[in-house]
This record gives structure tokens, C-alpha cells and sequence, in this order.
């Protein structure tokens, strides 16, 4: 593969030349030409393959939407750093949910007014944080939005209602992204 920058002859070349070579753009001023990849007649594909595909097919649908929003196109083209469009980030947004890695209840005694930590993060960013209480039994107790802290990653909840058992309690915390990915934990108090 052999990549041309700034080069006023080839520059803005894109296509096919005979079953030979490629001409690719990437960012303002990057032409890249490549061996023409060979298609396979009659793939079959494994069930984790057609899911990939569909997810994709449905992640390019969500970056078309994103470009024709200008509202989003600009929080996208905000982040998008050089060399990157902001349909491929919304691209890569979609096709990565959001991951939680720490849910501290530490300092839950079941009390009300007690904070629970939920440390969670996204390639782009999260736009909510939910937490739900539910009792030994599995009884919904109380369920709210956390706030984000100043670092970013910390999400906090702050409980509003008395658990007087806290053995068996399920504090579960939802994140979610801005094309819909959702991510829950759970955490067991024992």
C-alpha cells in the first residue's frame, strides 16, 4: 500500500484503475493506493459474522443520521481529530457500548442521603447513568439518575429511600451512550 500526501497530481484520485489498483481519500490531503481487494463468490457467513454485519449496517445508518443532524454533526466534528470524520467517530460510537467498571457502595448503609459510585466510560462520552435499589426479594426500592462528577468517569447517586436490609440488596447501574448503547452491572450486597 503506498500513500501520496500533498501530491498535486494524484490529489483527490479515488476509484479503481482496471482490476489492478485502488485510489482511496482520507482526511483533506491523504490519497492511498492499494492492491484491489478480491471478493469471495458466495461467502457464508458464521452466526457472530452476520451479527457483526448487522451491527455495522445499522452503525452506518446512525452516522448517515448523525451527518444529516447538524445539531450532532457538530458535537461530532468537535471531537473528531485530523484525519477522522466525524461519520466515522459516530461510526465507532455506535458500534462501541459503554463500559462500567467499578459500582462503590461502600459507603451505603441503606440510609437516605448516602452516595453510590459508579465509574463508567464511553469512546465518546455518556449521556445518563441510571441506578436502581432492589431489595433481597428483587422488589424495586428506588431507581434515579446519577450525576457526573468533575472528572468524568465518577457518576454519583444519591439514595432517597430507607432499606432497612441491606443483606441480598441488587444495586444495579445502567450506562448509556449517545447512539443507544446500553451497559448494565450489577452488584450484590452480601
Amino acid at each position: 500500500m503506498a500513500k501520496s500526501e500533498n501530491n498535486e497530481v494524484m490529489y483527490g484520485a479515488r476509484g479503481k484503475v482496471g482490476n489492478l489498483l485502488v485510489f482511496k481519500n482520507f482526511g483533506s490531503n491523504q490519497t492511498v493506493i492499494a492492491k484491489r481487494p478480491k471478493k469471495t463468490e458466495n461467502p457464508v457467513y458464521s452466526a457472530k459474522q452476520l451479527e457483526a454485519k448487522l451491527k455495522f449496517r445499522e452503525a452506518v445508518v446512525y452516522a448517515r443520521g448523525v451527518i444529516n443532524n447538524p445539531a450532532l454533526l457538530a458535537v461530532y466534528q468537535l471531537l473528531a481529530k485530523p484525519g477522522t470524520s466525524a461519520y466515522n467517530l459516530a461510526l465507532a460510537d455506535y458500534c462501541k457500548a459503554p463500559e462500567i467498571s467499578v459500582i462503590d457502595a461502600d459507603n451505603y448503609q441503606g440510609q437516605i442521603g448516602e452516595q453510590i459510585r459508579v465509574r463508567a466510560i464511553d469512546n465518546f462520552g455518556l449521556t445518563e447513568v441510571k441506578v436502581s435499589i432492589y431489595d433481597a426479594a428483587d422488589l424495586l426500592l428506588e431507581s434515579g439518575l446519577a450525576t457526573q462528577s468533575a472528572n468524568s468517569v465518577d457518576w454519583f447517586y444519591e439514595t432517597t429511600t430507607l432499606n432497612s436490609s441491606l443483606a441480598g440488596t441488587k444495586i444495579t447501574a445502567e450506562a448509556k451512550d449517545t447512539p443507544g448503547n446500553t451497559t448494565l452491572e450489577t452488584l450484590v450486597i452480601v
